[in-house]
């Protein structure tokens, strides 16, 4: 029973914080929470690097009812440090300047329960953009758009506890808009929609004995920031909402069954906290906390971010 409960810990709970930390049941390959400030419009064209430090903790797995105790003992801690280079080009598409961009993480995971658990370190999967588009206007208003594609290259293994790979595709439309007033008040909203495609070699679970072909559902999430510019510094709060929009599929008909007992393990999650950056010459630093409401069939916990943007070139 205890390899039960450690096993269900680790298929369930690895979606929650870091890209492309697997998940065959809620979870995600977009790390919620991960843009605030400066998250929604594309910069000037230049070639940009930016880097992520994340801390996730969670002591609590939730059910479909925003429950705790779903799992005995449950323990998740997730550190993250992700590589994300942005490049934008000086040519126009449909009035928007063109650019591209690439994401690389590297995932240290540990996850428990009941008295059970591992952790794994390793690359994550990568995420590349070829096509983002960026508006600006003269109100201050900016959109930018593109399709993020996850690539599955990440440390996979369906038989650990601990993964740092989805080891499927994943196709993200993103929607951003940013509007930055003139006397210092930021408002920046990212608005994205996950496209899962079918693992076909899921991790083994109890609800899944056999490693059946995975289908994780659809998600919709935000990540939403807001500010005001104090000289130097700028201070506000920054959270995100999630709502998995499909139900999980299985290809094995006694696991679906117990899918549906579980409504889909269709997952949802709020999450808010304060933020604050610093301009240091051209170097933009952010610091945030937020700590996650009302979670359900998910983890519920706390997520620390360090962002760093640096401009490299022209």
């Amino acid at each position: 029973m205890r390899r039960i409960f450690a096993t269900m810990a680790a298929a369930l709970a690895m979606g929650v914080s870091a890209p492309a930390l697997a998940s065959e049941l809620g979870g995600g390959v977009y790390p919620n929470g991960a843009e605030g400030f400066s998250g929604a419009a594309m910069p000037p064209p230049g070639t940009y690097l930016l880097g992520y430090l994340q801390h996730y903790e969670a002591d609590r797995f939730n059910g479909p009812d925003g429950e705790a105790g779903l799992l005995p003992n449950f323990r998740v801690r997730s550190d993250a440090a992700i590589v994300r280079m942005v490049h934008m080009t000086p040519v126009k598409i449909l009035g928007a300047t063109w650019g591209m961009q690439a994401i690389v993480p590297v995932v240290k995971l540990k996850v428990g329960a009941a008295g059970l658990g591992d952790e794994t370190t390793g690359l994550g999967d990568i995420t590349i953009d070829p096509i983002l588009l960026g508006w600006h206007f003269q109100n201050g208003v900016h959109v930018s758009a593109g399709v993020d594609i996850n690539l599955p290259l990440g440390a996979y293994d369906r038989r650990k506890l601990s993964n740092i790979s989805r080891n499927y595709l994943n196709f993200e439309p993103v929607v951003a808009l940013a509007y930055y007033g003139k006397k210092g008040f930021s408002l920046d909203v990212k608005v994205m929609y996950d496209i899962n495609t079918r693992n076909n070699q899921a991790v083994f679970t109890p609800f899944n004995p056999t490693g059946a072909s995975y289908r994780s559902g659809n998600e919709l999430h935000a990540d939403i920031a807001v500010g005001q510019q104090i000289g130097k510094w700028k201070l506000g709060a920054s959270g995100y909402v999630y709502k998995q929009t499909t139900k999980d599929q299985v290809s094995d008909p006694t696991a679906q069954a117990f899918i549906e007992r579980m409504r889909g393990f269709k997952g949802q999650v709020i999450g808010v906290g304060p933020t604050a950056s610093y301009q240091a010459g051209k170097v933009q630093l952010i610091g945030t906390w937020q700590h996650e409401f009302h979670a359900e069939n998910r983890p519920q916990g706390d997520k620390f971010w360090l962002k760093a943007i640096i401009p490299i070139g022209r």
